[in-house]
């Protein structure tokens, strides 16, 4: 379903959302919210760096995996990824994704097109994953960010769908359709404010993916807590290292890539 002839009230379960916020705050401190949006800036910098289309054209494999280690569902992998796909394919797959033929379509559709073009080794979640990846953080502004957290296409669940209305859900039988709908969600979400109340360094879609992490995290940390043993819980990472870790910032140093 497309929002965009549709109000905030119809759109966003304020609530919910408002309580997300809540517990989010509760289980991070404001700083360490405010760091993790400036390593989210980093992020975004350095792909914007790396992804430019004359450095994209001289990029080395070395330098792809590096990036691809900051993408969550594929980074312990990105090296035998690279090697089974084979990097020049890959890295034209990233150039028609960013810049090519179809650099004229609309982003869904280039979204399918590289889905399918890495199909022999990734799966259609992860290869959406990494697609979104690439775009968010070279444009986020421009392009939204649709990983398995956000809305997983299989189980339908979500952060995403947490803050909704229950009457409101993502449509589409393709690839492109549902990421449009997705697309139109989050910038709903992003109009709601919830983003700058996360975190003031985190502005825009980059904060509207920001406090879709924390959603994510808050209801994970809350299910593993009520389920499993307090021997576990002992080990199970605070709430700011599961967001880091679902937005790939761990341990990156601020402003590393300016």
């Amino acid at each position: 379903m497309l929002y965009d002839s549709l109000t905030i009230q119809e759109v966003v379960d304020s609530e919910s959302a408002a309580e997300f916020l809540k517990e989010a705050t509760k289980l991070a401190s404001s700083k360490e919210l405010e760091d993790i949006a400036k390593k989210l800036s980093t992020k975004q910098q350095y792909f914007k760096k790396t992804l430019g289309q004359n450095n994209l054209n001289t990029i080395d494999e070395r330098e792809l995996e590096h990036l691809l280690r900051r993408v969550f569902s594929i980074s312990r992998k990105s090296p035998k990824i690279i090697r089974m796909i084979g990097f020049e394919n890959l890295c034209n797959s990233i150039n028609e994704l960013l810049y090519g033929e179809y650099g004229e379509l609309e982003s869904g559709k280039r979204i399918t097109i590289f889905t399918k073009s890495v199909s022999n080794v990734l799966d259609e979640r992860r290869a959406i994953n990494l697609a979104s990846e690439l775009l968010h953080y070279s444009d986020p502004e421009k392009y939204a960010l649709w990983t398995n957290w956000i809305w997983d296409p299989i189980t339908g669940s979500g952060a995403l769908q947490m803050v909704l209305q229950e009457e409101m859900w993502i449509q589409g039988d393709t690839i492109s359709d549902r990421y449009d709908s997705i697309s139109s969600a989050l910038k709903i979400i992003e109009h709601a404010g919830y983003s700058k109340s996360i975190s003031g360094n985190a502005s825009g879609m980059l904060g509207c993916s920001l406090y879709l992490a924390c959603v994510h995290a808050v209801y994970m940390y809350t299910v593993f807590r009520m389920k499993m043993s307090n021997e576990f819980n002992r080990i199970l990472p605070e709430l700011p290292e599961m967001v880091e870790r679902l937005l790939g910032v761990r341990k990156m140093e601020v402003d590393q890539y300016v």
